[in-house]
């Protein structure tokens, strides 16, 4: 099993939890997304991630906290980046949820992180509620290119990866131009616009998650939970290509 968006460090006993992950084979990519998280899930790939068991991590700035970001957070990021050399970036995007999705705010920050992305060859998680199409236009001003060939091979990073996917058709279509990958939660299958769309995707272009912060189970029980829940998405996704 590979949760391809989790958040370890917002998980009870995380210690506990990331080791019996690893030890049941259970693989996963560790999201930070402001820079307590980052502090705590560089600690735990230090302790925990082994060249026989590990796992990879992804450090950036959720829209949810951009409205307070200062340009040492930046530095910082970038630092926490440098450290990891397999680390990817985010996630980072845009929320109409949260303050400086009107003034242009949140854009401003995923663009900065777009374009580190960029520079550092890595590939960028996106968290999307708002306006899908929004986030296409912010990659193109930071740097990403859509292909012009219809039959273009797979690239390398950076590539965009749309983490809980909930767009629609046409987005998928828009998208995938620009080496998209699309991770896909419980949720993406609620909203028919995107359970419609989810089947125009190519299967080597599809990931699946749990993007789970927070339980008051056991690890023992969590751990299990985790595995049920990615494989109801794993389900979900079979039974749309039926």
């Amino acid at each position: 099993m590979f949760d391809f968006h989790i958040h370890l460090a917002r998980l009870p006993h995380k210690k506990q939890l990331t080791q019996l992950l690893l030890n049941k084979n259970y693989a996963f990519i560790a999201v930070a997304c402001e820079p307590w998280e980052w502090d705590e899930v560089s600690q735990l790939k230090k302790e925990f991630s082994t060249e026989i068991k590990p796992f990879r991590c992804t450090y950036g700035i959720h829209p949810m906290i951009a409205a307070k970001v200062k340009t040492e957070t930046l530095a910082d990021l970038r630092h926490f980046l440098q450290e990891d050399k397999h680390a990817m970036v985010g996630e980072a995007g845009i929320d109409k949820r949260y303050p400086g999705y009107e003034d242009g705010t949140q854009d401003l920050i995923f663009i900065e992180q777009a374009k580190l992305a960029l520079e550092l060859q890595r590939d960028l998680q996106i968290h999307c509620v708002g306006d899908y199409m929004r986030v296409l236009k912010l990659l193109e001003k930071a740097g990403f290119k859509a292909s012009q060939e219809l039959n273009a091979p797979s690239r390398e990073a950076p590539r965009p990866i749309f983490h809980r996917f909930g767009g629609d058709a046409n987005f998928v279509k828009k998208a995938i131009p620009f080496g998209a990958f699309f991770s896909l939660h419980e949720d993406s299958f609620r909203k028919k616009s995107t359970a419609d769309a989810i089947p125009l995707i190519p299967e080597n272009k599809v990931f699946f998650e749990t993007d789970a912060d927070k339980s008051f189970l056991e690890p023992d029980e969590l751990a299990e939970e985790l595995e049920n829940r990615l494989e109801s998405v794993r389900a979900a996704y079979a039974k749309s290509r039926e």
